[in-house]
């Protein structure tokens, strides 16, 4: 059994327990899983696993939360590369690799809307009540994993909507579901002086919505255009696509002064892989696999609430 915050070293195939050692220039990578009540040992092994076909170095410790067992992994970057390659992707275990200055965690969360901080698509909500649900819903998966050009994706899909009455805006906006977590998350960030922004290419009255609801930072999306109040299915202005999230997420690191490694971005998306690999912390939620592959972390069964454990705020 591993002691809660003790270091441990795995080296030369054994495990042993270590006075503290230097870790601040060695790279962290943070495993993560929820608990499993009595099966909780049985996770433990599952974790010891991993070093399995590792002979390398790596300094870990286990640490436990009312929702989570976390287990913090400190080594040089690629050997916890080599690790997460061959070893945590194809395990059940979510995690973080945190940038080479990892010390902090960040101070502004950005995130994608659709699929991520709220559990629907609102295009394909509009196109259900505008009777185009099937057809805009296809369009919009296979723009999510990257198989159609986004502009041009969204361009015909906001066409299907002419005509919808701009009440179905409000409606929707009024029973917006939440991902689950993402309220505490906000609510303890606005606790710890961090700041929560949204970056979609969805559309502009819904991030609004959240915006005056959660008392967001900021937000940024796309104008539909409205006429004599229904939709034209066109859009106004420059679309939020890849580039332009990426943008914003810059535009806002140096409204804040911060560096990328103080910036977390979090997507389910192929439009969402820009703006990560412009920050020093990226998470794919529930993500498309070509985000999976990319991201420096994954959550597909933990919440985003549970980022106040791995960040300790």
């Amino acid at each position: 059994m591993l002691d809660n915050n003790q270091i441990y070293i795995h080296a030369d195939q054994v495990i042993t327990k270590v006075s503290e050692p230097e870790l601040k220039d060695m790279s962290k990578l943070t495993l993560f899983a929820n608990h499993e009540g009595n099966r909780d040992e049985s996770q433990v092994q599952c974790f010891l696993t991993l070093f399995d076909s590792s002979t390398h170095t790596v300094y870990f410790r286990q640490r436990k939360s009312s929702n989570l067992i976390l287990w913090d992994l400190f080594a040089p970057s690629d050997t916890l590369q080599r690790l997460l390659q061959y070893s945590v992707k194809a395990s059940k275990f979510d995690y973080l690799l945190w940038p080479e200055s990892w010390q902090s965690p960040p101070k502004l969360l950005v995130f994608d809307m659709d699929s991520t901080f709220i559990q629907i698509e609102v295009i394909d909500e509009l196109a259900k009540r505008h009777g185009v649900g099937d057809s805009v819903s296809k369009v919009t998966e296979a723009a999510m994993r990257g198989e159609l050009d986004f502009s041009a994706s969204l361009i015909s899909r906001v066409a299907c909507l002419k005509g919808l009455s701009q009440t179905t805006i409000a409606d929707i906006c009024a029973d917006l579901p939440l991902t689950e977590g993402v309220d505490r998350l906000v609510k303890k960030c606005h606790q710890s002086d961090v700041k929560v922004a949204i970056v979609s290419g969805g559309f502009t009255p819904f991030v609004e919505h959240i915006k005056k609801n959660m008392d967001l930072y900021q937000v940024k999306a796309n104008d539909l255009q409205v006429n004599s109040g229904r939709l034209t299915g066109e859009l106004m202005g420059d679309i939020v696509d890849a580039k332009a999230k990426a943008e914003y997420v810059i535009e806002l690191a140096y409204k804040l002064k911060l560096k990328n490694t103080e910036i977390m971005t979090i997507g389910d998306g192929a439009n969402d892989l820009q703006m990560m690999r412009v920050s020093g912390f990226s998470l794919a939620y529930r993500a498309k696999p070509a985000v999976q592959a990319e991201a420096r972390g994954r959550m597909n069964s933990t919440h985003l609430n549970h980022l106040i454990d791995i960040f300790d705020w």
